[in-house]
């Protein structure tokens, strides 16, 4: 008895190719159940915590809107992240070339404001999550209040 016969079937009973097209099938949903399947493990419960962003570059009419003790939300989702506990602003410094050199000069009219907000934070294996979604020391995200939208980075996370 040969293992193939002329007819490509294994042992007289399963084409070959069928069996390599079934193969590869169980590979895939194979590998793709283990590489969606390792969740990072979230605390069921969340401890209040501060998170720090920094917004560059606005208007002094973006600054009077951040209004300490407004609510902050993820522009996209729409997700609670927590409230304004503290702010602080200072002059948009950027390098400017000057007789030749680079200066870090003053940008007049732009300010760089950091935001201090008191949210619940669910810490994880892998990271924080802060109103629904994954952050970390340096990610920028979309931010908004009822007054104005913005971008914030994130400069630390500090949980009480």
């Amino acid at each position: 008895m040969k293992i193939v016969d002329e007819k490509g079937k294994l042992f007289g009973l399963v084409n070959l190719i069928d069996l390599l097209v079934v193969l590869v099938l169980v590979a895939v949903v194979f590998g793709g159940v283990k590489r969606l399947g390792s969740r990072p493990t979230v605390s069921d419960s969340s401890s209040k915590g501060i998170v720090t962003y920094e917004i560059k570059e606005v208007r002094q009419v973006t600054v009077d809107n951040i209004v300490v003790g407004d609510p902050i939300y993820h522009y996209d989702k729409g997700t609670y992240i927590g409230t304004i506990v503290d702010k602080k602003v200072e002059p948009f410094k950027d390098y400017v070339e000057y007789n030749g050199q680079w200066v870090n000069a003053e940008k007049e009219g732009r300010y760089v404001v950091t935001i201090e907000v008191e949210a619940d934070v669910k810490e994880s294996t892998e990271n924080f999550v802060v109103g629904g979604e994954q952050t970390r020391v340096g990610v920028e995200q979309r931010l908004k209040n009822k007054r104005a939208a913005y971008f914030g980075n994130c400069l630390g996370i500090e949980l009480k």
